[in-house]
């Protein structure tokens, strides 16, 4: 079929009057865009200290997600963690970790995460395929969602794990990996309202 003999059929769909429902099958679903509600999230990350695992949490952080059950890939997630907001229950270790070797919150105060669209990953659930910028450095993160509708929205929950070298997260002394680990595992948990727009 050539292009012009397509135009002139999707010209007669509309010109004849065709149902709601046939016109919706030509037209792509919009998108639903939703924001994170004001509570019930959560983002906590994981990582190794002299053998012993170590938790803490970034108690500031902004979520938006536009997302098209019917076509994923039309959609997009963009996450803004707040890292002068990291909380590991140690003032001590928090005042390092935000240090000029290792976060340097004071010249990277956020680290964010942006995908423009959403792809089923390999066990069959969605993944956001975009770029983690920590510290001014940005690496490709294919991130794995779970997607859960709620009464207002959406819950959005899953983890994975980065490596923190690969984004200048220890210089000095702190390159090495003998005191803490180069993984960390990060855990999320986002509760999501639908946006007005």
């Amino acid at each position: 079929m050539t292009n012009y003999t397509a135009a002139l059929l999707l010209g007669a769909l509309f010109a004849t009057g065709a149902s709601a429902a046939d016109q919706a099958a030509v037209r792509p679903a919009g998108l639903t865009k939703y924001q994170q509600a004001n509570t019930g999230s959560s983002l906590s990350f994981t990582f190794t200290q002299l053998d012993a695992a170590s938790t803490g949490r970034f108690k500031t952080f902004s979520t938006e997600l536009r997302y098209n059950e019917a076509d994923p890939a039309q959609g997009s997630l963009v996450v803004r963690v707040m890292i002068d907001s990291l909380d590991t229950q140690d003032a001590e270790r928090d005042g390092t970790l935000k240090s000029a070797d290792l976060f340097d919150t004071a010249k990277y105060p956020a680290a964010t995460f942006a995908a423009n669209t959403l792809v089923r990953g390999p066990s069959g659930g969605l993944e956001a395929v975009g770029k983690l910028t920590i510290r001014g450095v940005s690496k490709d993160l294919r991130l794995p969602l779970a997607l859960k509708p709620t009464a207002n929205g959406m819950e959005l929950s899953g983890q994975t794990t980065i490596k923190r070298l690969d984004f200048g997260v220890g210089q000095g002394e702190w390159r090495s990996t003998e005191s803490v680990g180069d993984e960390v595992k990060i855990q999320y948990k986002v509760a999501l309202v639908r946006a007005s727009r």
